[in-house]
C-alpha cells in the first residue's frame, strides 16, 4: 500500500508538472499581448516578436503606423510604414478611416509615444490596434531589419583580419535628430542663435606654398581675432581622358590671443565624367611619430542628381596608418554597398554602385599615400569618418559635432563651407563659444533650414 501510494503521489505529481509544462509552451507560443483599455476603446500591448510575426503573416490589410517625428522617420523606420506624427494623429486620423477594422500596429522611439497614439485610434473607433512595446529601438536591438540609409559602422582590425559590424545609426543617434549643432554624448539641445557676424578677412602673406591669414570677426558685441597659417607640403595632379584626381597635403595652425590649434589635411578630389568624389581628412598630432585623432568625410556625388541620401559613420577600433585607414575604408564601402544591393529595396539598391566607386577611389588613395606621402604616414590612434552622397546636406552640419568633436567639427564645417572651419576651429579651443560653431555659422553660410 505505501508503495502504492508513493506511486500514486508520483503520478499526481507528473501529471501536474506535464499541465504546467503544456500551459507554458502555450503561453510562449502564443504572441505576448496585453489588453489595455481607453475611453471608449481597446488596445493590446504587444512585443517586438508578435509585432514581427503579424507583420510576416498577414501580408495584406495591415497597418503599420509610425507617430515619431519626420527627422526621426528620416533617419530609419519600419518597411512600409506610415509616418503621422502623435500630434498630428489626431487631425489626421481621416487618413487612416479605410482600415478602421483592420489590424494597425503603431510605434515609437521607445513605447511613449506609441500608447498615446493607441489610445486616440481606440477612441475613435478602430477596432485591431496594437502597442508595439519598446518601439523601433527594441525592434533593432531583437536584429530586426529596418528601411535605413543610416548606418554606424564598427570596425576591428585583429592579426590583419578586418572584422565590421554594420548597424542602424538610430541605436546610436538618441535624441539627435535635428538639423544644427548637437552633442549626442552630452545631450545638449541645439541652439539657433541666428547670428550674422561681421566678418574681416586679410592676406598678410601667400606665396606657392604658404598662406598667412587674419580672420577678424565680432559674435554678441565680442571682438576676435584668429590667424590661420597654411602650408602645403604635398600635392598631386593626374589628367586622363577618364577622369581628373587631385591632392593636396597641408598643414594648419589656428592662433587667437594665446590659444594655438595644428593640425593636417588631406583633401583628395576626384572628377569623373558619371561622379565627382571628395574626400578631406584632418589629422591631429599627438608627437612626431604618431596622430592622436583622424576625421575623415568622403563624398560620392554621381552626375544625375539623386534625391537619395546615405549616411555611414565609421568607428575603427585599432591603431593603424593613413594609409591602411583608408584601404579600410575602401572595404567598409563595398560591404555598405552590398548592404544596399542585397536589401531587396530598387530604390535602396541604387546606392549600391556610389559606393563600390568609394572603394576603387579610397583604396586608390591608400597606394598613393603609401608611396608618395611615406613621411607622413603615420599610426593613427582614433579614427573615425563619415561616408555620404549628399555633399550639400545639412546633415554635414550635424555631424561636425556629433563626431566627438575631435576635430570633427573642423573637417565637417571646412569641407562644406571653407572659411567658416577656421572660426569654428577658434571656438573648439574655447568650449564656452562651442555652441555659437557650426549652427551660427551654417546658419550664416545659408545651407541650413
Amino acid at each position: 500500500m505505501k508503495a502504492c501510494s508513493v506511486l500514486k503521489m508520483r503520478s499526481q505529481r507528473l501529471i501536474a508538472v506535464g499541465l504546467v509544462a503544456v500551459l507554458l509552451l502555450a503561453f510562449v507560443g502564443l504572441p505576448r499581448a496585453f489588453a489595455q483599455t481607453s475611453e471608449s476603446g481597446v488596445y493590446e500591448d504587444v512585443s517586438v516578436d508578435a509585432a514581427y510575426n503579424m507583420i510576416k503573416e498577414v501580408q495584406t490589410g495591415i497597418v503599420v503606423l509610425d507617430v515619431r517625428n519626420q527627422s526621426e522617420y528620416n533617419l530609419g523606420h519600419l518597411c512600409n510604414a506610415i509616418l503621422i506624427p502623435v500630434y498630428e494623429l489626431e487631425d489626421r486620423i481621416g487618413e487612416l478611416q479605410e482600415h478602421v477594422n483592420d489590424p494597425v500596429i503603431v510605434y515609437c522611439k521607445a513605447g511613449s509615444r506609441s500608447q498615446i497614439a493607441c489610445e486616440i485610434l481606440a477612441n475613435n473607433g478602430f477596432t485591431k490596434v496594437y502597442n508595439m512595446l519598446g518601439g523601433i529601438t527594441a525592434w533593432m536591438e531583437a536584429g530586426y531589419p529596418i528601411y535605413t540609409t543610416y548606418h554606424h559602422v564598427t570596425v576591428n582590425v585583429l592579426d590583419e583580419e578586418i572584422l565590421l559590424q554594420i548597424e542602424p545609426l538610430l541605436l546610436y543617434q538618441a535624441g539627435c535628430t535635428s538639423c544644427g549643432c548637437q552633442s549626442c554624448g552630452q545631450n545638449q539641445a541645439c541652439q539657433n542663435y541666428n547670428i550674422t557676424p561681421n566678418i574681416t578677412i586679410t592676406t598678410l602673406e601667400q606665396n606657392e606654398t604658404y598662406t598667412l591669414t587674419l580672420v577678424t570677426y565680432q559674435v554678441k558685441d565680442t571682438a576676435y581675432e584668429v590667424a590661420i597659417a597654411q602650408t602645403l607640403l604635398w600635392s598631386y595632379n593626374e589628367a586622363s581622358d577618364e577622369a581628373n584626381r587631385t591632392a593636396k597635403f597641408i598643414s594648419t595652425e589656428i592662433t587667437a590671443e594665446d590659444t594655438s590649434l595644428q593640425f593636417y589635411s588631406l583633401n583628395y578630389m576626384v572628377q569623373h565624367a558619371e561622379y565627382n568624389l571628395a574626400l578631406y581628412t584632418t589629422l591631429t598630432p599627438l608627437d612626431s611619430e604618431t596622430y592622436n585623432s583622424s576625421f575623415t568625410v568622403m563624398n560620392y556625388a554621381p552626375a544625375s542628381k539623386s534625391k537619395l541620401t546615405s549616411f555611414e559613420f565609421v568607428e575603427l577600433n585599432s591603431t593603424i596608418t593613413v594609409s591602411q585607414q583608408y584601404a579600410i575604408l575602401g572595404k567598409v564601402a563595398k560591404e555598405i554597398g552590398k548592404v544596399y544591393e542585397k536589401s531587396g529595396d530598387e530604390t535602396l539598391a541604387q546606392l549600391a554602385q556610389g559606393y563600390y566607386i568609394m572603394e576603387k577611389e579610397a583604396k586608390g588613395l591608400s597606394k598613393l599615400v603609401e608611396k608618395q606621402l611615406s613621411e607622413y604616414n603615420l599610426e593613427i590612434v582614433n579614427i573615425s569618418a563619415v561616408l555620404m552622397d549628399d555633399f550639400w546636406s545639412c546633415l554635414a552640419c550635424q555631424i561636425g559635432c556629433y563626431a566627438a568633436l575631435g576635430g570633427g567639427c573642423i573637417a565637417v564645417c571646412w569641407f562644406t563651407v571653407g572659411l567658416a572651419c577656421w572660426i569654428c576651429g577658434f571656438l573648439l579651443a574655447y568650449p564656452e563659444l562651442l555652441n555659437l560653431g557650426c549652427d551660427g555659422f551654417c546658419t550664416w553660410i545659408g545651407w541650413c533650414p
